[in-house]
């Protein structure tokens, strides 16, 4: 098939969180597969211009990727050239894949597929679930109906990353058929994991320290708020306890640095900025237990399944779209996101390290089993060939209005 994506970020964008990376995974686990993969985004890396070749086709993983350069407004990412683009080359592919929800790459998209009646499918990624639209009600509410509810209207499929995240959006009564599938992630790059000490040796940590850690975003979202209050809360007279935020600023750094020192427990309380990819693994490593304690919208929960592919156990609020794959599978535990909740579970996870190690083991397991992404690609381009074709295969939810 000759697929094309279209998303208003792409990779090396890491800094704006799992979508990037998941999207990027999932082309090339395409590519991999021998399609003919293609992306049309813009250099915007949310609030400032990527160093990238704009307006020309890059080889990337074997895809090839389109920067188009943004005119204004990276985080609504217009791009002139990318809605020309679309305009006159989208007739040349089979399916088009939107990963572009508020901003606005997929409209010259999905109008061009329209026109010339090649068929497109939608990933919101939580862009969709009612706390999503509860965040600037008034200004989402508007621009849905006058332009994603279109868009969503004439889709052929909504693609969901967790059954969860199907139920969130079930308020609107979307009339478009859909389908859940998980992201995918490649195991190669959790195949030569270092040992807990060595990890924390490069990255300059004790290795008696009881450490929990989050990667990811620092934004309101994610309940870093409450991860830090219940870590306050379990953490008293426990000197060697540390918890590890690791990430780039979106927008709560200070809040929580504050928060930290309201508390009392600024010592214990380490802020990283962003982590490179290359350093992921080694911060997975380090530490004991991976805490994802988000509030409504976390419509997978990328990073976690990295900790589990690390066999690192997983503390993960309710909201967190693979919390039941967690619970099922016994990879770590699901919370509530009260403080007394996650604050029991730090308890629970971290006094029995037998049981944690188990958990770790269990996580691992579990996560090859469901997101090995040579098995999650294969799926969706089984279902982009269930769009072409008019069928529905198992294994895939599908939900037809």
């Amino acid at each position: 098939m000759k697929i094309l994506h279209i998303t208003p970020s792409y990779e090396p964008a890491w800094h704006l969180g799992g979508v990037v990376r998941s999207v990027g995974q999932l082309c090339q686990g395409l590519a991999g597969l021998g399609h003919e993969v293609s992306v049309f985004t813009t250099d915007s890396g949310g609030d400032r211009r990527m160093a990238l070749p704009a307006d020309q086709p890059l080889k990337v993983g074997g895809v090839t990727v389109y920067y188009f350069k943004t005119d204004f407004s990276f985080k609504f990412a217009y791009s002139r050239t990318l809605g020309n683009f679309c305009s006159l080359h989208l007739k040349d592919f089979d399916i088009v894949h939107l990963t572009s929800f508020w901003c606005y790459p997929a409209i010259p998209a999905a109008i061009s597929a329209r026109r010339y009646r090649v068929p497109y499918l939608v990933s919101p990624r939580g862009g969709l679930v009612r706390y999503s639209m509860t965040q600037k009600a008034l200004r989402k509410r508007l621009y849905f109906k006058l332009v994603e509810g279109r868009i969503v209207k004439h889709t052929s499929a909504i693609h969901y990353t967790a059954e969860l995240e199907e139920e969130q959006t079930a308020y609107l009564g979307l009339k478009a058929p859909c389908f859940v599938l998980p992201n995918g992630l490649g195991l190669r790059e959790f195949a030569d994991l270092p040992e807990k000490d060595r990890a924390r040796t490069n990255l300059g940590l004790p290795f008696d320290a009881a450490i929990t850690l989050y990667l990811g975003r620092l934004h309101a979202r994610k309940g870093l708020d409450i991860l830090l209050k219940a870590f306050a809360k379990w953490a008293q007279g426990r000197s060697k306890a540390l918890l590890i935020l690791a990430g780039p600023d979106g927008g709560q750094k200070e809040q929580l640095e504050r928060l930290a020192q309201r508390l009392g427990f600024a010592r214990q309380v380490l802020f990283t900025g962003y982590v490179h990819p290359d350093k992921r693994n080694m911060f997975l490593r380090a530490a004991d237990i991976f805490a994802l304690t988000t509030y409504p919208g976390e419509n997978f929960g990328n990073a976690a399944v990295e900790a589990m592919l690390a066999g690192v156990p997983v503390l993960v609020s309710e909201h967190v779209g693979i919390c039941r794959e967690v619970a099922e599978d016994g990879a770590g535990r699901v919370v509530p996101l009260k403080v007394e909740a996650v604050a029991q579970a730090l308890q629970q996870m971290l006094s029995d390290q037998g049981k944690l190690q188990a958990m770790g083991q269990a996580a691992a397991v579990a996560a090859r089993r469901r997101y090995d992404l040579d098995i999650v690609a294969r799926q969706m381009a089984t279902a982009y060939a269930d769009i072409l074709q008019g069928r529905r295969s198992p294994g895939l939810s599908w939900s037809d209005a």
